[in-house]
Parts: structure tokens; sequence; C-alpha cells
């Protein structure tokens, strides 16, 4: 039968104190079964566990000062009354053993309450079982927090970090400036101004000459090598080579376009208004016209038209050659211009 104080833990305790002998005890495993490896495990390294604390009380059990039992047989004599005496002797022998390992032992709860409340009570418990209270103690003590302890402060940090990112996202007033260029984009103005925008960089890359500046140094340790840094020729803008591309541009793609919309507007409207005639005019210049007018000179200017002869050739071939792809990009403007135009009447 294992000893008693190893009976009295419970499967937790038992787990502990094998941990703390050098044993490990499976959780499946019955109490039983726990009781008794851990009490052979005891038993044979008595040596070296027997000065650890924590297994005073088992060793103090096993420990009980049973004395041989030379000494508790009564001398033998011849007669009837010695061997009676020796029988006596040696019934109150084992009699008086039994009792004082009894009285080792504490007392056994006297009903189902009281062993409930005290196997409940951890102040019982943690008195019937210093050592081991402590070990549990220790042990938990030692332990990391909960696994929901650590994704709540996880989530309070992130949440804290996202409050500060959003503030500082708001006050370096980059959401208004995303706005205002969203509204100015949200235009057919916008759209034009885009285009022609596209058409003239096209256009003055193919006009002004680059030339040689100066080199940046080599940068060995990143393994950049020298770059040779090169700015545009200013003094092309003083050459007709420069003015005669421009202004035939210019003109086919904004003034002339320009000049047509403005007369032929179709977005204005003659009401009467206590009884005069007033003009309604959605806009200055009329997108659509404009963009006819320019699909429209263009042809005639680029493409062979009427406006052939009285165009320098070598002028209206550079400003196709500048373009992508030559007459059909600065057609493709005129489309698109025009394709916008018909969506904002229709929103309209």
């Amino acid at each position: 039968m294992p000893p008693s104080w190893l009976a009295k833990q419970k499967k937790a305790e038992l787990i502990e104190l094998g941990s703390e002998a050098g044993l490990r005890l499976d959780d499946g495993m019955r109490r039983d079964e726990m009781v008794e490896q851990l009490d052979k495990h005891l038993q044979t390294n008595s040596t070296r566990l027997g000065g650890n604390q924590t297994f005073d009380s088992y060793y103090g059990t096993r420990r009980t000062p049973f004395k041989p039992r030379g000494e508790s047989i009564a001398p033998v004599t011849s007669d009837d009354a010695g061997a009676r005496s020796v029988v006596r002797a040696r019934g109150m022998r084992a009699s008086q053993v039994k009792s004082e390992y009894d009285d080792d032992l504490p007392s056994a709860p006297t009903s189902r309450s009281n062993a409930l409340a005290m196997a409940t009570s951890p102040t019982i418990a943690a008195s019937r079982t210093p050592a081991t209270a402590n070990i549990i103690q220790r042990r938990r003590s030692s332990l990391p927090p909960s696994p929901s302890l650590v994704a709540n402060e996880i989530e309070h940090v992130e949440a804290r970090a996202y409050a500060g990112l959003n503030d500082l996202y708001s006050l370096s007033g980059i959401p208004e400036m995303i706005d205002w260029i969203r509204e100015a984009c949200s235009s057919l103005a916008a759209v034009h101004f885009v285009i022609a925008l596209q058409e003239s960089v096209f256009l003055q890359r193919q006009i002004i000459p680059w030339m040689y500046a100066f080199d940046l140094p080599a940068i060995q340790p990143l393994g950049i090598s020298s770059q040779a840094i090169s700015v545009p020729d200013v003094f092309v803008l003083l050459t007709p080579a420069f003015w005669k591309p421009t202004l035939l541009w210019s003109s086919t793609s904004i003034f002339v376009p320009l000049l047509v919309s403005y007369f032929f507007n179709l977005t204005v409207h003659t009401v009467r208004r206590h009884g005069a005639r007033v003009q309604v005019v959605h806009n200055e210049y009329d997108p659509m016209t404009f963009n006819i007018a320019k699909l429209l000179v263009s042809l005639a200017v680029y493409g062979g038209g009427a406006l052939q002869g009285y165009v320098s050739q070598d002028t209206a071939a550079t400003v196709l050659g500048s373009q992508y792809g030559g007459l059909s990009g600065l057609l493709m403007g005129a489309y698109v211009g025009g394709i916008t135009s018909i969506w904002q009447a229709v929103q309209r």
C-alpha cells in the first residue's frame, strides 16, 4: 500500500511533486498509478531527495520509529505463564505501534460535508501540505499571463497606435488636399487642361534640345556609377525653330477651337424675365464645339486638308512627329474631350 501522505494528495499536487522529484507524470494517468510510481521513485532516490524540504512529510512518515522485532518479544520461559506473557507482550507492542502510527496520520473527515469543505478550502489544503502549496504557488507565479489577456493587451496597443496615426494623418492636411485635387480634376476644364498639357510636353521634348551640363560623382559603397546630367538649351527660345511649331500647335489645339466655341455656344439659352430677353449661359465656351473645332482644324492642317498650302510642311511634320501616334494622337484628344462633354450634358 502506498504511504498515506502521497495517498492524500490530489492529481495536480502529485504532478507537481513528480516534477519536483524529477519524475514526469501524465495527466491522463489514474491517481493510484501516480501514487505508486511516485512512491517507487522516492524510495529509489531517497538519498538524493531526502534533503529536499518538499518531501519531509513523506520521508518522515516512512521513518516512523519502529522498534526491532526482537525488542518486542518477551523472554521465553518454559512454563505456560511465561508463554502467555510473551503473547501478551507481542500483542501490546503491536497495538502500541499501531496507535502511534495512527496518531501521526491526520484524522479523516467525519462527514461528507466536512470532506468537501476541507477539499475545497485552499487554507486547509495549504495547512495540510504546506510544501506542496508553496510549490504550486511558486509555479503559478512564474507562469505567463493567459492568452486572452495577451490578446486584449495587443488589441489595446493596436487601437492606440491606429488612433495616433489617424490623428497625425488628419493634422497633416492630406485629406483636405486630396479632396481639393479631386474636386479640381472632376470638371471638363481639368480634362481639356490635361490633354493640352500632354500635347505641349511632347512638343517641347521634340523642339528643345538637351545639352550636357556636368557629371554626378559615383558612390562606390552603394554601387552607384557616375551619372551625366543634361539641361534644356534655353537659347533655342530665341530661334524660329522653337516658335514656329509652338504657335502652330497652340493655334490648332487651343486658340482657334476656343474662338469657335465662344461664338458657336450651344449652352446659351434666351429666356424672358419681367418682359425682357435674358441670355442664360451654362458655359462660357461650349466644350462640345471646342472639340469638334479642334478635330476639324487638325484634319485640315495636318491631315492634308484645305489649309495644307498655307502652313509650312516642315513645321507641320515637326508637330506631328512630336505627338504620340502622330495625327491619331491629336484626334484622340478631341475624341476624349467630346465624350466627356456629352457625359456632362447627360448628367445635367
